[in-house]
């Protein structure tokens, strides 16, 4: 029996960026207090976040709130302190570490320090970043 493959599109183009070229996007109501810079391919996508201190994601208003999402991500702090929660339990990162998140698991974060990380998506996220692909 042979099964064949069909791909659900083709395969798309390589995306280069120079992250000191890129102009920051202000992340939906958080204004400059999480700016991010993007590289999406076909099934991923990887952020460079600069979050200020003293920023609670996903809720300024309400530090307990948790969010949801499908995509698994994954944090890599480059510099900074942040602090998240992950269902109920609590891990402080700092430079040098990261955190995995499967799909689906309530988490939430703040910036105990201003930090600098990056953060990958997969599946990529349907939230708009301002990026210009690459032809």
């Amino acid at each position: 029996m042979t099964t064949e493959h069909t791909p659900v599109h083709d395969a798309g183009r390589p995306q280069h960026r120079i992250w000191d070229e890129m102009k920051p996007t202000p992340l939906g109501d958080f204004g400059d207090r999480v700016m991010f810079k993007a590289l999406t391919v076909d099934k991923a996508q990887v952020l460079k976040v600069e979050i200020a201190a003293g920023t609670v994601i996903p809720n300024l208003a309400d530090p307990s709130e948790q969010e949801v999402h499908p995509m698994e991500q994954i944090d890599v702090i480059v510099s900074g302190r942040m602090k998240y929660t992950v269902g109920k339990e609590d891990f402080v990162l700092g430079a040098g570490e990261a955190l995995g998140i499967p799909g689906g698991v309530p988490h939430s974060a703040v910036a105990l320090e201003h930090t600098t990380m990056f953060e990958v998506f997969t599946p990529v996220p349907g939230f708009p970043t301002g990026e210009v692909r690459t032809p």
